[in-house]
């Protein structure tokens, strides 16, 4: 049976390194995919958008993204920042991590907002590394979720006092019948209540495979 959230230590970066499953999307080499290999990451590389739906269905724990000569089919004029604004807005949960070897112009500000880390392609593999490292632990962590939870119900969360012990139970439980029962009788929005159920639902996921570990 899972344990309680309070009572769950996240994983050691080994037990996660172990199922974790890091993309890169890049029409040219990343140099540091090898040693990330190397040091006993997972790492697929993409040099070409393959399949949208497994950017956002939870498929990759972490994606390392392009900015330039990706997504071309997808999103001629904005190219990665338009796969960025794809992934975050369908599942805020997804880590992505993006890049690029060229400056953007400074009104696409908005849209590297939406990374979780922003790097210039140059950068040295420690400095990636620490950040994948970083942002995988947060991702088999209750509160990253519960926080993207939050996020999602901002102005409604006043109306739904007890949705974060809602979604404690939910994953304690591992359903999330009784946390939908209770935002839908507080919140109108269907929309935010099926985001708010996926990202919850994506956290029982996670957890329950950290806690078999």
């Amino acid at each position: 049976m899972l344990r309680a959230p309070a009572e769950l230590k996240p994983p050691s970066l080994e037990v996660i390194r172990k199922t974790a499953r890091l993309l890169v999307i890049d029409d040219q080499t990343f140099t540091p995919q090898r040693l990330f290999t190397r040091d006993g990451y997972h790492v697929e590389r993409w040099s070409k958008v393959e399949n949208v739906s497994q950017l956002t269905d939870d498929h990759f724990d972490l994606i390392l993204l392009d900015l330039h000569g990706v997504g071309l089919s997808e999103s001629p004029e904005r190219q990665g920042l338009g796969i960025l604004q794809h992934v975050k807005q369908t599942n805020p949960t997804q880590l992505v991590i993006a890049y690029s070897a060229q400056p953007w112009n400074i009104t696409n500000r908005d849209y590297f907002a939406l990374a979780d880390a922003v790097f210039e392609k140059g950068d040295d593999y420690l400095a990636y590394k620490k950040k994948v490292d970083d942002l995988l632990l947060r991702r088999y962590s209750v509160g990253y979720f519960i926080a993207k939870m939050n996020q999602e119900l901002g102005d409604v969360a006043a109306s739904s006092p007890k949705a974060v012990a809602k979604a404690l139970a939910a994953i304690r439980r591992g359903s999330t019948s009784q946390l939908r029962s209770y935002l839908e009788k507080s919140i109108q929005d269907k929309g935010t209540i099926d985001r708010v159920i996926a990202i919850i639902g994506i956290a029982i996921k996670i957890i329950r495979m950290a806690s078999a570990n």
